[in-house]
């Protein structure tokens, strides 16, 4: 337990009182006036200076010194109802202007979805074979067909729409969101000659550099370069990155994806990046994160509980286990106790091209030395890991150590975990 120095100050001496004679000697007493107010995601180890009351004060034999009772200049002490008036005008005023901005964002957003005026006249649409939905809504923003190819690629995925026959379809320029893709599951006015379509799958787990080389391997005329290229030029985008983050570890959803002749990887990028926002938007994430800020203190972003869910995909060692390790990161969070997740080492000393070094606190990925959760997600989560992270168990654990291949025990004490760690290293499991 961490504990709390208390820094709390002895109290001064009593303020002086609130009326003030007129000072007749050299040295005034300064106004005594109230101040303003101030608005002040194998090892879990983790002067005052006193009133003096002088005959030249406190004379009240001499009438020459009157004593001022001015309201309007001196404020009683306990009321500071200027300093509340404006706090509650700045506060409204701010929440004037969020709902402001808010408002106008719902009203651009309606007007993307369900653009104003008519529909316009009719063009016709080729929708490739293997082409995602992300890739029609490309061709449709260019056809004039949408207005936004982002804000469609969002709403298709919170409807779940796709995938979509290849061939080609009828629709007119300025339309809804709603009847474009009514009219692409009614599927294509003349349908696509049947070509081949190959499956490309991307393993839970993988890391953005594995992710790299299997579509390198998979799909004709890749270049690793260009790859590399359309992620640091923001050509692929995730509403999960932060802002500062350059690295896209962690936001490519793992899954089996359909390749047809015409596509390309850059795209397939895209996919991943789309997928991954809409499988947590699906899981409910914004409650999640208000779940676990309630039980457990701890103020977790989306790309936080993406972490969170890379370690549990690196250590759940089946499916059934993973809301229990998720509680373990959790527990040891709030506590302040260090991870201690190996793979987060591992995966830190791979990127930086150097051996695994445990001991070095100063390393941003070593989880042994320091507190809190790694800079990125260290791999892809897949789905089960994605959910445990944001619904963990119930528990009390603060560890968990194999007791057999791909199975752990869940413990909470020192004593527990040493005795599970023997165990673990005189069946021989790897534990170091």
């Amino acid at each position: 337990m961490t504990e709390l120095d208390p820094r709390d100050e002895p109290a001064g001496p009593a303020a002086p009182p609130r009326r003030t004679p007129v000072p007749t000697s050299a040295t005034e007493l300064p106004d005594q006036r109230p101040d303003s107010p101030q608005i002040h995601d194998d090892e879990w180890i983790h002067d005052d200076h006193p009133y003096q009351e002088t005959s030249d004060h406190h004379d009240h034999d001499d009438e020459a010194e009157p004593w001022i009772d001015d309201d309007s200049e001196h404020w009683d002490d306990d009321d500071d109802r200027p300093g509340r008036s404006r706090i509650v005008v700045a506060l409204v005023s701010i929440a004037v202007g969020v709902a402001l901005v808010v408002g106008l964002v719902w009203i651009w957003y309606g007007r993307q979805v369900n653009p104003p005026g008519p529909p316009g006249a009719v063009v016709n649409i080729e929708v490739p074979t293997g082409v995602s939905v992300r890739g029609i809504g490309a061709i449709l923003e260019d056809k004039g067909i949408i207005s936004n190819a982002s804000v469609f690629n969002f709403y298709a995925g919170r409807r779940g729409a796709g995938p979509f026959q290849a061939g080609t379809y009828e629709l007119r320029a300025n339309s809804d969101f709603d009847s474009v893709l009514d009219a692409l599951a009614a599927g294509p006015a003349r349908p696509a000659q049947a070509q081949p379509v190959a499956r490309l799958s991307i393993p839970e787990g993988y890391t953005v550099s594995r992710i790299l080389d299997r579509l390198v391997e998979s799909v004709p005329g890749t270049d690793r370069a260009g790859l590399e290229e359309a992620l640091r030029s923001g050509a692929i985008t995730s509403s999960l990155r932060p802002a500062d983050q350059p690295s896209f570890e962690g936001l490519l959803f793992p899954a089996t994806y359909e390749v047809g002749p015409q596509a390309d990887a850059v795209s397939l990028l895209g996919d991943m990046a789309t997928e991954m926002e809409v499988r947590l938007d699906r899981l409910g994430i914004a409650s999640a994160r208000e779940s676990i800020n309630s039980r457990w203190g701890l103020d977790l972003s989306d790309y936080d509980l993406l972490k969170v869910a890379s370690m549990i995909q690196a250590e759940a060692g089946n499916p059934d286990e993973a809301p229990k390790i998720a509680t373990v990161i959790y527990n040891r969070l709030s506590r302040g106790i260090p991870l201690g997740i190996d793979a987060v080492d591992r995966y830190g000393a791979e990127l930086a091209g150097t051996e695994v070094d445990f001991t070095d606190g100063e390393l941003p990925f070593n989880t042994r030395r320091r507190q809190g959760l790694p800079p990125t997600p260290i791999s892809a989560p897949g789905e089960f890991a994605l959910e445990a992270a944001l619904v963990p168990a119930d528990g009390p654990w603060l560890y968990y150590v194999l007791e057999a291949p791909r199975s752990h025990v869940f413990v909470v004490t020192d004593e527990e975990f040493l005795a599970a760690k023997r165990r673990c290293r005189e069946l021989g499991l790897g534990c170091g």
